[in-house]
């Protein structure tokens, strides 16, 4: 066994690096502060049916890895998706882990060598020969006091932020089910209908241009959403009120200005940070880090 390793953050990255580690005969623990699975590959379960409302998919070149369904008409980028909705992607990954949802970290303390990990709510997590922070870069450095030189090195990268709102529709909308990109300030709408396999209610997600969202970021959810509804219904001529609206608020959703290299790591090695900031905006960056992270753990011999 190579070490206990910490990998706090189960989206695509931290479940891609646990998954790999697992593998090689690692003990790993995976903490992440929601509910749900998948980080930003979100999907939201309504009465109407689920909602995708983060990345709407990964790239199709990740679909035999993931057991997605290949989706020819998504987005660039976004051309393979799950089912019920985009979270079940991670869901290969993330099987037979230990992964502790509903676990926000708050404190990471080096202690005999050991990294100490402390919860929000001022619990003892265990002591761990390694840790993968696997979140949005700006979450990592507010968890890297301890470590002053990754978290400078962490000060160059950018993540611009999205509004997205959620409709469902008892009655069809007779809008057309395709993804379209909407005029500025609305960005990216996309019907749950135009994705393989699914059916149903009419469900769609209406994502802000990155510059309204920033400028908007404060909003409460209720005006965001309001507001999301008016651009999308001046964009689409849509002629009814929806069955069920949400507004989502992504702080980090896309990265703006990558690290430059797939991880940031400390002098010994026992702490990396990566995700898809690391490298670019696409789900294959995400992966493509948590793999060097894993990989570069499992380069060096730590038996303990």
């Amino acid at each position: 066994m190579q070490g206990r390793v910490a990998v706090i953050g189960a989206g695509l990255t931290g479940l891609t690096a646990a998954r790999r580690l697992a593998d090689a005969g690692c003990a790993v623990v995976v903490f992440d502060k929601s509910r749900g699975l998948g980080g930003r590959l979100a999907t939201r379960r309504t009465d109407l049916g689920p909602i995708d409302h983060g990345a709407p998919g990964v790239p199709q070149e990740l679909a035999v890895m993931l057991g997605g369904h290949v989706w020819a008409d998504g987005p660039p980028g976004a051309r393979c998706t799950g089912l019920p909705g985009a979270s079940a992607l991670v869901r290969p990954l993330a099987e037979g882990l230990d992964i502790r949802q509903e676990t926000e970290i708050a404190n990471m303390d080096r202690v005999a060598g050991r990294w100490r990990l402390a919860g929000s709510d001022g619990s003892d997590l265990g002591a761990f020969d390694g840790v993968i922070l696997a979140v949005p870069a700006p979450q990592a450095v507010a968890l890297l006091g301890n470590v002053p030189e990754m978290a400078a090195g962490l000060s160059g990268v950018t993540m611009a932020p999205i509004w997205t709102l959620l409709l469902g529709f008892e009655a069809p909308t007779e809008l057309a089910q395709k993804a379209m990109d909407l005029p500025f300030p609305a960005g990216l709408a996309i019907p749950m209908l135009a994705k393989p396999g699914q059916s149903g209610a009419e469900r769609w997600t209406v994502h802000a241009a990155a510059e309204w969202s920033a400028k908007w970021l404060e909003l409460d959810k209720a005006e965001a959403a309001g507001r999301l509804l008016e651009m999308f219904r001046a964009a689409t001529g849509l002629p009814m009120q929806p069955a069920y609206m949400q507004g989502h608020r992504w702080r980090y959703a896309r990265t703006a200005r990558p690290l430059g290299a797939p991880s940031a790591v400390n002098a010994d090695g026992t702490l990396m940070a990566g995700g898809d900031w690391a490298l670019g905006p696409l789900a294959s960056h995400a992966v493509t880090s948590g793999e060097a992270m894993a990989a570069r753990w499992l380069a060096t011999d730590r038996r303990r």
